[in-house]
């Protein structure tokens, strides 16, 4: 039964996400590392509704060409109610490309996530995100509104099936970016394992397909491993 509602949702996410132009888009394999934290800040009372999030990143990308990319991501959320968190935060990156050119970047942005409900046994949780992004390639603030569908469902007592769409969507035109529109789709399938005291280890597999303006469009495959701990 989980199998097949694995296939089944994994299918359905494929056929939404993987555009008619993928055949022609340049593919390549990569591999991204993430340590995240997330939880409510406590006081004498216990939890309060403020909340903490910090993500690290090890980004690699086109394997053996040496591009790759860091970024340390942390913001405070405060809980509306028991379903819905705002968040504020800031993001700075440094990537290197294959010409060996290094680029930054600061990212702030700001975040409503809430959980949505159950459907066939698992949980369904929402995240609409809008990005502020300062780029060293180019003199244009970029702005980007990202939207995440999140289905978790319990596969026995330490293991989850996960699978994650989230779309990208440029609003302005950049002089480093190109122009507004779909910029970038990412789906992802895996496991949870459940590693207890506050652990647990998402892997995977991500398909990033980027919509390039003037230029072939890329698909990478990558492989992901999110180690996750409450501090």
């Amino acid at each position: 039964m989980i199998a097949q509602c694995m296939t089944r949702v994994f299918c359905v996410l494929a056929a939404l996400c993987l555009p008619l132009t993928a055949a022609t888009a340049e593919n390549d394999l990569g591999a991204w590392t993430i340590f995240s934290t997330t939880d409510a800040f406590r006081s004498d009372e216990g939890t309060t509704r403020w909340h903490y999030w910090f993500d690290a990143q090890a980004r690699y990308f086109d394997l053996g060409s040496g591009t790759n990319q860091w970024l340390a991501r942390p913001a405070i959320g405060y809980r509306l109610d028991g379903n819905m968190k705002v968040w504020l935060g800031y993001a700075r990156f440094r990537s290197h490309n294959r010409a060996g050119n290094v680029g930054y970047e600061s990212r702030y942005w700001q975040q409503l996530d809430w959980t949505a409900g159950l459907w066939l046994g698992g949980n369904v949780s929402m995240r609409a995100r809008l990005e502020q992004r300062d780029v060293s390639a180019g003199d244009d603030l970029g702005v980007v509104l990202r939207f995440m569908t999140k289905y978790v469902r319990p596969m026995n007592d330490s293991t989850d099936l996960i699978v994650a769409l989230e779309p990208f969507v440029d609003l302005v035109d950049t002089d480093w970016g190109g122009d507004a529109g779909l910029g970038q789709n990412r789906t992802f399938i895996g496991v949870g394992w459940r590693l207890g005291d506050g652990m647990s280890l998402e892997t995977g597999y991500m398909n990033q397909y980027l919509w390039v303006d003037r230029a072939p469009d890329r698909m990478n495959h990558l492989g992901i491993v999110n180690f996750k701990v409450r501090l």
